[in-house]
């Protein structure tokens, strides 16, 4: 892969890119490597279903009531 590396005063970087107040007054050194665009980059990726694999659907009708019962039997007798 082809890539360019430079060092520039921060003087000079200024009148191109907004530098931090960090890094003002200073040599700096600059590496610019190519934007390769790849699908991943454009396409946002979805977590809908990355755990399918785990669920269990003969509990899925007692988690609604679940939280509830546990409150019930850790304070009924408080």
């Amino acid at each position: 892969m082809e890539f360019l590396r430079i060092i520039k005063d921060s003087d000079e970087l200024s009148k191109v890119i907004d530098i931090p107040k960090g890094l003002r007054n200073k040599r700096l050194e600059v590496i610019i490597f190519p934007y390769e665009n790849i699908e991943e980059d454009t396409e946002k990726k979805r977590l809908r279903g990355a755990l399918s694999k785990y669920k269990n659907e003969e509990l899925q009708d007692l988690e609604s009531g679940a939280w509830s019962k546990a409150v019930v039997g850790k304070y009924e007798n408080s």
